[in-house]
């Protein structure tokens, strides 16, 4: 079996359904707030702190096992502690209804599986080895969580910020790709690393351009600088 990465979208717009109120269902109900999902669990039994999530209304509740027809209007199900026959109940559901589901721990009735997350900012990282090696995933994860500093968040919120006038004022394709292959492998990352935004940004500045910079809100307009100096100095000299 081969997977194919993906990462899903707008789990805030339909609901993510979860069975399970163990250790596991906690963990991976945490991840999925984190990530901005709606989230209803469904189960008999939740732990202290999903019982916290539900008092403060960062999840919704249901207080008993899995029935057929849970799963309408879902976006994505995961079974974090199930019975085998519930197992086989929530998966045959979720195939006829053409829904992403993951059972953990039980990849034959799943059709998607979890890798291991480093979240740093907005940049997400994930390992998978393919359901073999688990713990070689745990591992990688561990190693770049420390090798993947907050410069990199620094870095994408520059990025966002600076997206959409470069979308707009840089049009030739080409020469967007070759800028963006620029900046990634320009020493802004290491200058954010180091505290230098103000260079940081003189860098991003001289690859963009002042315009994109000024549209970004990154830069003041220097036009209307001068022109707010001219009516201060007029005001000085009338």
């Amino acid at each position: 079996m081969s997977f194919y990465p993906i990462y899903l979208t707008h789990l805030n717009r339909k609901r993510v359904i979860l069975l399970g109120g163990n250790d596991e269902a906690e963990r991976k109900t945490g991840e999925l707030l984190s990530f901005g999902a709606q989230v209803h669990v469904i189960s008999e039994e939740l732990t202290d702190q999903m019982r916290s999530w539900v008092d403060h209304g960062d999840i919704t509740w249901t207080d008993r096992a899995y029935l057929y027809g849970d799963l309408t209007n879902t976006a994505f199900v995961v079974a974090a502690d199930y019975t085998p026959e519930i197992a086989e109940n929530v998966s045959k559901e979720a195939h006829e209804k053409n829904l992403i589901i993951n059972v953990m721990d039980n990849l034959p009735l799943s059709n998607s599986a979890f890798g291991s997350v480093v979240r740093q900012g907005k940049l997400t990282v994930s390992f998978s080895t393919n359901g073999l090696a688990p713990a070689l995933a745990v591992r990688l994860k561990e190693r770049f969580q420390n090798e993947l500093d907050d410069a990199y968040g620094a870095f994408l919120d520059l990025s966002e910020a600076i997206r959409d006038p470069v979308m707009r004022i840089i049009v030739d394709p080409e020469k967007r790709k070759a800028l963006w292959y620029e900046w990634v492998d320009s020493d802004t990352i290491s200058l954010l690393r180091e505290g230098k935004r103000e260079r940081a940004l003189d860098r991003t500045e001289a690859i963009w351009g002042h315009e994109v910079m000024v549209a970004s809100g990154l830069r003041p307009d220097s036009g209307i600088i001068r022109n707010l100096f001219r009516k201060v100095f007029s005001l000085f000299t009338s």
